[in-house]
């Protein structure tokens, strides 16, 4: 409107700054009835992978599940289930750095909160919401986020990103690379476990949806293949699987059989209970690396 053509030029003259209607940095909202004006500052966002060493910490921060958040004994009134998130531990850093007001993570998919993400790490975006400084040296970020995580988790911030790219990541189907320790109960000979492992290689899997996830998670059955799996190694009488699976594939059900809801399952081909001790992700393909 002719109104904000003429703000806009006004506030060029005094400021310096060039206008940009399509893409601004900072809206102001003119309030005229009421006499004020409302600013809206864009987020900014950046690009990176991220690593996580240590068991137990969540990908985003999770509300406490007695008091949803509003803060009570078993929470110790933080209103958080867990102490720190992946999300956190970069987060806090980036928002002193920015002087935002918050961040927020956006990753390619999930690891469980018990599985370590290692390898070349997980793709994501950090949303940095309402940042009063706008510009920063990333290697600087980077270093900053990396010594205040004091090795439970690292990052490498690769470039600026967009908003547009938070959908992508977020909807990207690659492949993930998995390294699990698995106590398979009697154990079994390694032509029993090696006839198994090739009956699963290039599988495809019905999976309905795991007892342990099912309370929040819609029950249907999904078909997932198995794209490569091997023996690696051994950890006193337990064995080390690499398995290479498309994107949902429950490993954990792969190998348990989830009593009779995943089908293949090592379990099921082997005859016997198997579980998984450990989980290792170890490769999380990003959308711009190919199929």
């Amino acid at each position: 409107s002719e109104m904000n053509r003429e703000v806009g030029k006004a506030v060029a003259r005094k400021s310096g700054k060039v206008a940009d209607p399509k893409h601004p940095d900072l809206l102001a909202i003119l309030d005229i009835a009421h006499d004020c004006v409302e600013i809206q500052i864009r987020s900014i966002f950046i690009y990176g992978r991220y690593r996580k060493f240590e068991r137990g910490i969540p990908q985003t921060h999770w509300f406490c599940r007695a008091c949803q958040g509003s803060g009570c004994e078993k929470c110790n009134f933080t209103g958080k289930q867990y102490k720190d998130s992946v999300e956190e531990l970069i987060g806090r850093p980036i928002i002193t750095l920015f002087s935002a007001e918050n961040a927020i993570l956006h990753g390619s998919g999930r690891e469980d909160i018990d599985a370590r993400m290692v390898g070349t790490g997980r793709p994501f975006v950090m949303e940095v919401v309402a940042p009063r400084i706008r510009t920063r040296d990333l290697a600087v970020v980077q270093q900053e986020v990396n010594r205040a995580a004091d090795g439970r988790v690292e990052v490498i911030l690769e470039r600026w990103s967009f908003h547009k790219e938070v959908e992508i990541i977020k909807s990207t189907k690659g492949y993930k690379k998995y390294r699990i320790l698995v106590e398979i109960d009697g154990g079994c000979s390694l032509d029993e476990l090696q006839s198994a492992i090739q009956s699963l290689k290039g599988a495809k899997v019905n999976q309905r949806t795991p007892i342990r996830v099912a309370h929040r998670r819609a029950d249907r059955v999904r078909e997932r293949r198995v794209l490569d799996i091997s023996k690696v190694g051994e950890d006193d009488e337990r064995v080390i699987l690499e398995i290479t699976g498309e994107a949902g594939l429950y490993i954990k059900e792969l190998i348990s059989g989830d009593q009779g809801r995943t089908e293949p399952s090592l379990s099921g081909l082997l005859g016997r209970s198997a579980r998984v001790c450990s989980l290792d992700v170890v490769e999380v393909q990003g959308y711009d690396e190919g199929e």
